[in-house]
């Protein structure tokens, strides 16, 4: 018997949706399970009014280096949508320098974006959102692997993990579920140019169990599940979502 998963009558924001990745993914995933979703984006005007043709909601735009910015961003969605009830929080910033070159400002704004914004995101959604809310957001295997290299980054999404069970916990009672995703290597933005390079493909493989890359609907898949009914009784977790890899080490 064929069991769907139902998102019809809900209102939901994916942050970080411009640009061809997570974000988009899981926007389109959550319209086809019903959902009306409006698209958040940087600047990427053009794909993101396109994707929002899709997704039935508008698409906003806002840089989440401001904070105040992101805090604004639930409350325009939910006057577009006539409410919300779902909050992916997607955008992020990855940067990738050794902890001697990383300075005081890029270690700032990394954790502005990543982590200070999801929770301002988070806190506005969530005051917006009836019994049965659901909050999401993507974090990385960084936040339980370090790498080299990641000191901001992977700090940040270390805050993420933490950030989704604190809040889960207080917001458990309103029936409102926090979660996390944890995405491994996936095909995105964030690693195209370094995918152009085989030995570096070679390299990943070989520390993923299931011996590929994954992709941005591997992640979404998870993510609608986190948002539908059948994750009820889920919330102050961070599930992984990476073919294996954080079974493999302390290195990503």
């Amino acid at each position: 018997m064929a069991v769907e998963v139902s998102l019809a009558g809900r209102r939901a924001l994916v942050t970080g949706a411009g640009t061809e990745g997570i974000g988009r993914a899981t926007a389109r995933l959550l319209a086809r399970a019903g959902a009306r979703v409006a698209v958040h984006h940087l600047s990427e005007e053009e794909a993101a009014g396109a994707l929002a043709d899709e997704t039935g909601g508008p698409a906003l735009a806002a840089d989440f280096a401001d904070v105040s910015a992101a805090a604004r961003l639930p409350h325009r969605a939910a006057e577009a949508l006539g409410g919300l009830d779902i909050l992916v929080a997607n955008a992020g910033m990855l940067l990738r320098k050794p902890l001697a070159e990383t300075s005081d400002a890029e270690f700032a704004r990394i954790h502005a974006v990543n982590l200070q914004a999801a929770f301002a995101l988070a806190r506005e959604a969530a005051g917006l959102m009836r019994k049965g809310g659901r909050i999401v957001f993507t974090s990385s295997v960084n936040q339980w692997m370090p790498n080299p290299g990641l000191v901001a980054y992977g700090s940040s999404k270390a805050g993420i993990g933490g950030l989704a069970r604190q809040m889960a916990l207080e917001l458990a009672e309103a029936g409102i579920s926090v979660n996390a995703v944890a995405p491994g290597t996936i095909e995105t933005e964030f690693n195209r140019v370094a995918r152009e390079d085989p030995a570096w493909r070679e390299r990943k493989l070989a520390l993923i169990p299931a011996g590929r890359t994954g992709t941005p609907e591997d992640v979404a898949g998870v993510v609608l599940f986190l948002c539908s009914d059948f994750a009820g009784y889920v919330t102050g977790t961070t599930l992984a979502v990476d073919g294996g890899l954080s079974l493999m080490g302390l290195r990503a």
